[in-house]
């Protein structure tokens, strides 16, 4: 038996989210070829599929339950049926003796405060249950109307749901014209959590140039890795791809760019547009942090779908730099140790 078959077996209904990288849907007949072990997880994180599952009895209104499992994939990403075996059969025990305190389910893992605030939002917004107090909250901060100093009252919930909504009440819009607004008064703190929420979302180009300005803004300054590396994710899924490839070989080129923090945010949420040039630079960027961060960082990279190819015709790049040239020998070398 599959989780897929258990839910609808009780009647439910289900959405799957991943949430190795960032939150986004998984179909479900794609999720249950990955159960079937007919394909391969899309986006692992760590050698593992970090999912979130939604669900709900269409006859049990009000009701509904939540899943957060770190399935094993093997080296070719498929999943591992043993471990989510496991699960299900906890799951099974549960439902045959209700009464009985059975612990913690195994594969169950809890997500950060930013993980767990975005997946309630969209959780809310898939049972079309109303928002919560902190969404209007949110929305009459950027809107301005509290005052763009006075951001302490704000909590990550309503950001949150004001991002996982963008399509509603025109909320892009809103942001839109509030990211230019918390610049001019320096309130960064509420920037940044909204751009890290904004690497689930798809940014349209409206809000998109918003972000471009506001990174431009920040850069005449001194802007620290973690604001570099939040604009990077904030406009990893945009719709303009333009506007994306540009930002990466901005940010590529600034002298922070071989910092781990900006560095791990490219490779985990931008790896779509990490090719040709930009791949290359993105790699010369690794050799200059250091042997431990290149390897962890480009073993990553190539375990997403299409990326070992484009990674290793990059290596035969004969432009390639002296101190790239030098990491990639200690890749292969430690590659080769690891076959023996």
């Amino acid at each position: 038996m599959s989780i897929t078959q258990f839910v609808a077996s009780t009647g439910a209904r289900m959405r799957v989210f991943d949430l190795g990288r960032r939150i986004s849907k998984i179909g479900l007949s794609e999720f249950e070829a990955i159960e079937d072990l007919a394909r391969p997880y899309p986006t692992p994180y760590l050698r593992h599929a970090w999912v979130g599952i939604l669900s709900w009895n269409p006859d049990e209104p009000g009701q509904h339950n939540i899943w957060f499992l770190k399935l094993p994939l093997d080296e070719q990403n498929i999943l591992q049926p043993g471990p989510r075996d496991q699960f299900l059969q906890h799951w099974l025990r549960v439902v045959q003796h209700p009464d009985k305190d059975h612990g913690e389910a195994p594969c169950s893992f809890k997500p950060d405060g930013n993980r767990m605030a975005y997946f309630h939002s969209i959780a809310l917004k898939t049972l079309k249950q109303p928002e919560t107090k902190y969404y209007a909250t949110a929305r009459a901060y950027f809107s301005g109307d509290t005052g763009w100093q006075n951001w302490q009252q704000l909590g990550l919930q309503g950001i949150a749901e004001v991002v996982a909504r963008l399509d509603e009440s025109n909320n892009s819009e809103l942001l839109q014209k509030a990211l230019p607004e918390m610049d001019k008064v320096g309130a960064s703190v509420p920037r940044n959590v909204l751009l890290g929420f904004l690497e689930n979302a798809e940014p349209d180009v409206n809000l998109t140039i918003a972000l471009t300005d506001s990174l431009a803004a920040a850069m005449k300054g001194q802007p620290d890795a973690t604001a570099l590396a939040l604009y990077c994710r904030a406009m990893s899924q945009s719709v303009s791809v333009n506007h994306r490839r540009d930002v990466l070989q901005l940010v590529l080129q600034h002298p922070l760019a071989s910092e781990v923090e900006i560095l791990s945010a490219v490779g985990s949420r931008c790896w779509n547009d990490l090719e040709g040039d930009t791949l290359s630079l993105y790699l010369e960027k690794l050799a200059l942090a250091g042997q431990d961060v290149f390897l962890a960082l480009v073993a990553d990279l190539m375990t997403l779908p299409g990326k070992r190819k484009q990674i290793l015709e990059a290596f035969r790049n004969p432009q390639r730099s002296d101190e790239l040239g030098a990491a990639i020998g200690v890749l292969m070398s430690a590659a080769r140790g690891g076959v023996q």
